[in-house]
């Protein structure tokens, strides 16, 4: 990874932004559905998060800690950002 702690904390966050964004999109469109649907989507999207975490922390085992650290911090975080917070 090029760019140091500050390119991690960027691709974290944009790769975050993403996968935040797209849980919220799911979660929305089954937010009247019946419990069971909302609650599959719920568990499906929860382990396609940590797949997408645990993808890119693997292709970073080769990176110093701190670099994937600042990757995972900011991915977290911008993630719960996009999933919770109601954009306009």
């Amino acid at each position: 990874m090029t760019g140091g702690a500050a390119g991690a904390i960027a691709y974290g966050a944009a790769l975050g932004a993403l996968s935040g964004w797209g849980s919220r999109l799911a979660l929305k469109k089954v937010l009247n559905s019946p419990d069971n649907k909302f609650y599959l989507v719920f568990t499906a999207g929860f382990f396609v998060r940590l797949a997408v975490l645990i993808a890119a922390v693997c292709m970073l085992r080769h990176e110093k800690g701190i670099l994937i650290i600042s990757f995972t911090g900011s991915f977290i975080l911008v993630q719960m950002i996009f999933e919770a917070v109601r954009w306009p």
